[in-house]
């Protein structure tokens, strides 16, 4: 059980030309911003990966920066999807209420419990193998996102 972000196992493959190109200022303040473009594709699919596509090494175990001001809509935001994954009836208030019960820990930083962070992990993994499918590798960040932002237009995030 982690209660930590882990990294997808390929991101700083993926990233890493970006991440180590010097000849841009356009670049990544903190590996937890490709964590979080991973992240918010893995929940527009509304699809987990397995849990060996999720590296074993902590990247942080708390918001770096300004994310922090996201802990409750990323709390938000995964239990919106899990509802979907699963299958739960929106109008099923004693099953939301169990998955929140399970995904939520008010007393956290992150607003998570280890198994939602558990969860917020495996649609980071998710996001990334979709990423790896549809958007080719790139030294530049602009490039990256430009492709980052027609995915995430589409209408779902499928592989």
């Amino acid at each position: 059980m982690a209660m930590s972000f882990r990294l997808p196992v390929d991101a700083d493959n993926y990233f890493g030309q970006i991440w180590n190109n010097k000849s841009t200022n356009i670049n990544f303040r903190y590996k937890f911003d490709y964590y979080y473009l991973c992240l918010i594709i893995g929940l527009n699919s509304r699809k987990i990966s397995s849990a060996d596509k999720v590296d074993a090494k902590d990247l942080v175990d708390n918001y770096p920066g300004d994310y922090i001001k996201l802990a409750d809509v990323i709390a938000g935001l995964l239990i919106d999807a899990e509802i979907e994954r699963l299958a739960i009836d929106p109008n099923d208030r004693d099953s939301i209420e169990s998955l929140i019960l399970e995904l939520i820990d008010h007393q956290s930083v992150t607003r998570l419990s280890s198994n939602g962070m558990d969860q917020l992990n495996l649609y980071a993994a998710r996001g990334l193998d979709i990423i790896n499918e549809k958007i080719a590798r790139t030294k530049q960040l602009e490039v990256f996102l430009a492709h980052y932002h027609n995915l995430l237009n589409e209408e779902n995030c499928e592989i």
